[in-house]
């Protein structure tokens, strides 16, 4: 539905001035999202041809050290044992440490009111009854 305007609001029995403004307000919010859409649809456009691009120079990087470990490991210049520590080594500089193993640590639950007497009580001393939680002290 397009924009309400003048004439039509004065010509128009159906449509109260309100009921134009919030048509008019509902369409231009409809035009501000669609035009979001559009530049989010533009924005992933731009970013997967660049994701496509990178792809490319990751195989062609890749092809390219093969070569050239291949031609040095073929012409003698340096010894594979050597070059394949070496290379463990810097993968494992240039990765991140694991994270901590920590043991999960117990939330302590969080406490009740009692009903009766509005003391926060801890969950282990209260029951539970069809009125709320009651503390052990007033439940006696």
């Amino acid at each position: 539905m397009a924009r309400i305007g003048f004439w039509q609001l004065l010509l128009d029995d159906r449509v109260s001035y309100w009921e134009r403004n919030a048509i008019n307000g509902a369409y231009d919010q409809a035009e501000i999202a669609a035009g979001q859409a559009e530049a989010a649809s533009f924005t992933i456009g731009q970013l997967q041809a660049r994701m496509t691009t990178m792809g490319r120079e990751i195989v062609m990087l890749r092809a390219a050290l093969t070569v050239l470990v291949n031609t040095l490991r073929d012409t003698n210049v340096l010894n594979p044992a050597l070059l394949e520590a070496r290379l463990e080594a810097a993968l494992e500089e240039a990765s991140p440490p694991p994270p901590p193993q920590t043991t999960a640590t117990a939330v302590a639950p969080r406490p009740y009111v009692c009903i009766k007497c509005r003391q926060e009580v801890a969950a282990a001393a209260t029951t539970m009854t069809a009125d709320g939680p009651v503390c052990d002290r007033c439940l006696r």
